[in-house]
């Protein structure tokens, strides 16, 4: 279980990777819950992947990671001796804690893994290299199981689709409380993501959505501004990730004999909208001979159309 989380804006996930014998091979399977985006933070997506490895045993997926040779306390006291007394948990941008659950006969032993900026890591390498190789294991599973190049935002239209119709299909899983263990991770340096759970996880979930971006820019009726030319202007990403939006005003000068624009200048609007605004507005060209008077005003809007499902 792998839960990433940052303290600036709603940027969280959980990718869940479950690795279980089965007739015929090991079953891996990786379950990704997370925002639609940023600026849709409220509506929540839940995709998976799974492929089943053949003739082999879910330990021996693992690999080099044998996991029930580590007692739990020791493990415990090697990751107290290695955190950083020098970080406030709190003033990491970003965090990703990842938390194993091994099956060890019939008991289950939990590692809790936090955020390799809290720990002294080097040091961890020298006392114990057995147990910093354990932060390698998600990614070494998950390219063996699905490639080297695997990753969820790499996915096409098509593939998000049939990931998200897969993922439907474990949700009730895991509202039952499958992988509950998973979830609890005292590691985690932010508040919101200590009291996680799968309940608050799948809060804003509704089913399978249409996997596109949210994000519009629009001018606010184009047709009494008598434009025969005009391209909308890109929404900069800076500015999305900035969570910018809103209307922007412009004041356009242009020839009433051409219709060609000689300038554009803004009225209102966010500061890191405007120049993208008044960019395209430069080079728009009016209809000649409209009878409109220079300079004329126009309105375009940012913003982002989040799913309502």
């Amino acid at each position: 279980m792998r839960q990433a989380s940052s303290n600036r804006g709603p940027g969280w996930s959980d990718t869940i990777l479950d690795v279980r014998d089965e007739v015929g091979g090991a079953r891996v399977r990786e379950i990704r819950i997370a925002p639609m985006n940023r600026n849709c933070a409220h509506v929540v997506t839940v995709k998976a992947v799974e492929h089943v490895l053949p003739n082999l045993i879910a330990a021996k997926v693992a690999g080099k990671f044998k996991l029930c040779s580590y007692p739990e306390d020791d493990f415990a006291g090697v990751i107290q001796v290695a955190k950083r007394n020098d970080i406030e948990p709190e003033s990491l941008e970003a965090a990703a804690n990842v938390t194993i659950v091994a099956k060890c006969g019939t008991q289950e032993r939990l590692y809790e893994l936090p955020d390799p900026d809290l720990l002294k890591f080097e040091a961890l390498k020298r006392a114990d290299l057995r147990i910093a190789a354990l932060w390698d294991l998600k990614d070494d599973v998950e390219e063996r199981a699905f490639g080297k190049d695997f990753a969820f935002s790499k996915a096409t239209m098509q593939q998000s689709k049939e990931q998200q119709e897969l993922g439907a299909k474990f949700v009730p899983e895991i509202l039952a409380g499958k992988f509950d263990s998973g979830f609890a991770d005292t590691t985690c340096p932010f508040a919101e993501c200590r009291d996680h759970n799968a309940k608050s996880a799948l809060q804003g979930y509704a089913g399978p959505i249409e996997d596109r971006d949210p994000a519009f820019v629009q001018l606010l009726n184009p047709a009494s501004l008598h434009l025969s030319q005009f391209d909308l202007p890109s929404y900069p990403q800076e500015a999305q990730r900035a969570g910018a939006q809103g209307e922007v005003r412009l004041q356009i000068f242009f020839d009433p004999s051409t219709g060609a624009v000689t300038n554009a200048e803004p009225l209102s609007g966010a500061d890191a909208l405007q120049d993208p605004a008044v960019s395209a507005a430069r080079t728009w060209r009016f209809e000649a001979g409209a009878g409109l008077k220079s300079p004329v005003e126009a309105t375009l809007r940012f913003g982002f159309r989040c799913p309502t499902k």
